[in-house]
């Protein structure tokens, strides 16, 4: 393995580990643990815990999947042979395309749980009982979302573990 590869095969496993790590205590410890909690200290976790930890979960899956792209140009034959033709490019698409949904739906609960904080944030004293349905229904969707986005992303690291046993 020459030194280019193994720079960036540590650019895409470090914050890989970091992105499906933090997702994955994101989605089954802090929102959970949240949603318990409730108010008046969940909005106050939300700002000091949860904001920073998903600018890191984004950053951390936007290089994982640059520099996976990056690698796949690199790794094996220049012409794409290997990732049409054999099982090691089979699995390497289904992780790419396990890690590109796990962002994505990663993204959709971010901005639920966006909205969630903005509309707590608008309260003007207790929420009426309709802003009380809707948040919590935001919540449960965000939760939802966060939950899958972190199976996929699980998903895309299995995949990519087994591209070359198989």
């Amino acid at each position: 393995m020459d030194a280019e590869i193994a720079v960036l095969r540590l650019l895409h496993i470090l914050p890989g580990v970091t992105w499906v790590g933090s997702a994955i205590f994101l989605a089954f410890i802090v929102q959970p643990a949240l949603k318990k909690t409730g108010p008046p200290h969940a909005p106050a976790v939300m700002a000091n815990m949860v904001k920073p930890l998903v600018m890191i979960m984004h950053s951390s899956a936007a290089l994982t999947i640059v520099v996976g792209v990056m690698m796949a140009f690199r790794v094996r034959d220049p012409l794409f042979d290997f990732l049409w033709s054999t099982n090691w490019g089979t699995m390497i698409w289904l992780g790419f395309v396990l890690s590109v949904i796990a962002w994505v739906v990663g993204t959709l609960a971010g901005l639920t749980g966006k909205k969630l904080g903005e509309l707590g944030a608008s309260l003007q004293g207790p929420p009426s009982p309709e802003q009380a349905a809707e948040m919590s229904g935001l919540q449960n969707r965000s939760i939802a979302l966060a939950k899958i986005a972190a199976l996929f992303a699980l998903g895309a690291v299995a995949t990519m573990a087994l591209a070359n046993q198989v």
